[in-house]
């Protein structure tokens, strides 16, 4: 098949859905597919096209004026029209399309994958409807966790696991170090727990008097806020800000003290103990009702955490066996299965098309959803957050 993903980000951006996007498109290569990846280019000084792991990447102008991005497309449309499948991850990124190219091409192509959720708790009805909108832009709709069907009363048409890289078993054991330290990676924003680790980490120094020291690998908008708690109270946690490839420090300590879905299967594939936190029902469905959620210790408040974290650290047998148990589950995740999920649900879709290509429905839309950009009301501006980590223009493989 001729593949074309969408993604906002790509890299050098290293972001969860870049890295998913990388590690997915790779496989179906792998798999004797062909694949390119558009993607926007959302900092100066990028080359527009690239390859990377022998696939073709392409970047529109994304922070040049929508004309120049719709000339993009239309200049590109041959791309996109010999293309057996258009992949984009995320409702904004599906919606731009749509904003960017109309009627050009065939909406029976195109899918939809949704990669978490990062939205207020509970789900503003406005992004609900956003969801539904979707199945009439998208020919299949993939969600990257069962608790997204819940929340925004969409259902998806698979759910696959997620992948790992590196698999499991091409890991190289590395010994526990002492049970007196913790690693947390991701986002310091308020739904991320961030808060519940550092209380916890408080709770240990004042009433159990154990020196847990914190490693935090991240950035995000609750960082200052963290950090002043930290100095006022003057806690053992230590701040590198974002880090690419964190992932390489997690078995630095014992305990991993992670929330988001790839991280924490990447901490399991290295044996250590995951303790995630939930600060709203939301995130709480998110690490309590995945294939994942038996091999993870789900906290709600810095006081449990805290009693898990002394449990954990005084009873080593407990802790391995908890650990081997998550380390078995890793193994069964390849992203060759995670490809192969996708491949089925394309064939099936194509096969047996649902969508309508209604030529004049599909501008109407295109006009609609350029309307609620130009209002605001679009979740289109609001997509461009802070950008990911990224690797030195320099090091891009530029192709011919």
């Amino acid at each position: 098949m001729k593949i074309v993903l969408l993604v906002h980000r790509y890299w050098p951006s290293v972001g969860g859905v870049e890295k998913y996007v990388r590690h997915l498109a790779s496989a179906l290569m792998a798999g004797g597919h062909e694949v390119d990846i558009v993607a926007g280019a959302t900092t100066e000084g990028l080359p527009p096209t690239a390859t990377l792991d022998g696939i073709r990447i392409h970047r529109y102008p994304a922070v040049r004026s929508p004309m120049r991005m719709r000339l993009w497309f239309l200049r590109h449309a041959a791309l996109l029209r010999r293309a057996d499948v258009i992949h984009a991850s995320n409702t904004h990124v599906l919606e731009h399309f749509w904003r960017m190219v109309g009627p050009v091409v065939d909406p029976r192509k195109v899918f939809l994958t949704r990669h978490g959720m990062s939205y207020s708790c509970p789900v503003p009805e406005s992004e609900q409807r956003r969801a539904a909108r979707t199945l009439g832009m998208a020919a299949g709709v993939v969600h990257d966790g069962a608790f997204i069907e819940k929340w925004l009363g969409v259902a998806p048409g698979i759910c696959p696991d997620q992948g790992l890289f590196p698999p499991a078993d091409d890991l190289t054991p590395v010994p526990e170090p002492p049970p007196t330290s913790g690693v947390f990676i991701g986002r310091l924003e308020a739904d991320s727990g961030i808060h519940i680790y550092i209380d916890a980490v408080a709770r240990l120094l004042r009433e159990s008097g154990r020196a847990f020291v914190l490693h935090v690998y991240g950035d995000g908008s609750a960082a200052s806020a963290v950090r002043e708690r930290v100095a006022r109270e003057g806690l053992p946690v230590r701040f590198y800000g974002r880090v690419p490839d964190a992932q390489q420090y997690i078995t630095d300590s014992c305990f991993a003290l992670i929330d988001g879905r790839m991280a924490i299967q990447e901490c399991m594939a290295r044996r250590r103990l995951v303790l995630a936190a939930y600060p709203d029902p939301l995130k709480k469905d998110y690490v309590g009702t995945e294939p994942f959620s038996p091999y993870l210790v789900a906290v709600g408040d810095g006081a449990e955490l805290a009693r898990q974290l002394c449990f954990y650290i005084d009873h080593p047998d407990a802790r391995a066996a908890f650990v081997e148990r998550a380390f078995q589950y890793s193994r069964t995740l390849t992203w060759e299965r995670t490809a192969a999920s996708y491949v089925s649900l394309w064939r099936e879709r194509l096969a047996h098309p649902t969508l309508q290509a209604n030529r004049w429905d599909m501008l109407r839309l295109a006009m609609s959803l350029n309307r609620e950009v130009h209002s605001g009301k679009s979740g289109w501006a609001a997509a461009w957050a802070p950008p990911s980590p990224t690797i030195p223009v320099e090091a891009l493989a530029v192709s011919p």
